[in-house]
């Protein structure tokens, strides 16, 4: 009898310790999943964060363009106009020539940002950007008159005007909108062949002025 009662006993010690180490092993199962489900979260996270540094760093390059351009466009301010001389008396003729010949506009009437050079008679785009460039052509005598616009030296458009007969006296002109590079330069031209005149009355003309930087 005392034999049988040891087992009964020992079979429920033995029962009530497996039932506890089942649910040990129920409540670190339960821990794991919690674990693994605190991974997956924290791994979406990580995700979510790095998308939105990636978005950010893209709109800070972005900010950091808007801020350049921005700034480059309140600075550069450029706009000249310039004649071919300053006399108070009397006229002058230049030209004909039997080359092409760099016309130079030696007063500048407005150089704004000091682009013009009236030494030379050479515009040097100081950023890049859309320019806009107009120039007046006068003619009181009898040889033909032609202006060229040329950027870094290749033709770009052209004015000219043939012998004045009744009326003596013509003007032609011409202009152009350029998308120039920083460095870019910008001149006109004498035709060979061909004679512009100029007195006080400044009606042979350069003007340029940038419309927008790029």
């Amino acid at each position: 009898m005392n034999t049988i009662y040891i087992i009964i006993l020992l079979l429920s010690v033995l029962n009530t310790q497996a039932e506890d180490f089942m649910l040990h092993t129920l409540d670190i199962i339960s821990e794991l999943k919690k674990i693994a489900t605190m991974e997956e979260t924290l791994n979406a996270l990580r995700d979510d964060v790095k998308e939105l540094k990636s978005k950010n760093e893209a709109l800070t390059m972005q900010l950091k363009t808007f801020e350049e351009k921005t700034e480059v466009s309140e600075r550069a301010k450029i706009a000249f106009s310039a004649s071919l001389s300053d006399l108070k008396n009397g006229f002058q003729f230049i030209g004909p020539y039997t080359q092409a010949t760099t016309l130079v506009y030696k007063n500048a009437i407005t150089n704004i940002g000091h682009a013009y050079n009236n030494n030379t008679g050479i515009f040097t785009a100081p950023v890049k950007g859309v320019y806009f460039f107009n120039f007046v052509v006068f003619n009181p005598h009898d040889i033909s008159a032609g202006v060229r616009l040329l950027k870094n030296g290749n033709f770009v458009v052209a004015a000219t005007d043939n012998p004045p007969k009744q009326d003596t006296e013509d003007t032609t002109c011409n202009s152009v909108s350029l998308i120039l590079e920083q460095g870019d330069q910008i001149y006109l031209q004498l035709m060979e062949k061909c004679r512009v005149y100029t007195d006080k009355g400044r009606r042979n003309t350069f003007n340029g002025h940038l419309l927008f930087a790029m």
